[in-house]
């Protein structure tokens, strides 16, 4: 693959979860996302603060939405990218 067709196939990509995010599909998963931290959240606000295994746990839980939006996101600003560098082609 050469870097016009990668640049393509990113700007498709893109596109593609531009929509996914503006599907059902999509704003039901970002929704979840949102209230799993949240819940993380409020879980470490409550539990023992010797409980290291559990904060642990929490942590993670609390990260993990974010790490799921923040690669959509990473895709749609690897396309505008790839738009740029198309259109200095």
């Amino acid at each position: 693959m050469d870097e016009t067709e990668l640049l393509i196939a990113e700007a498709r990509l893109g596109l593609q979860t531009k929509e996914f995010l503006k599907s059902p599909v999509g704003r039901y998963i970002v929704g979840r996302a949102d209230k799993a931290r949240e819940e993380a959240f409020e879980a470490w606000t409550s539990c023992n603060p010797n409980d290291v295994e559990t904060i642990v746990e929490l942590q993670f839980r609390a990260r993990l939405p974010s790490l799921v939006t923040g690669w959509l996101d990473e895709a749609i600003n690897q396309a505008k990218h790839a738009e740029e560098s198309l259109s200095e082609i």
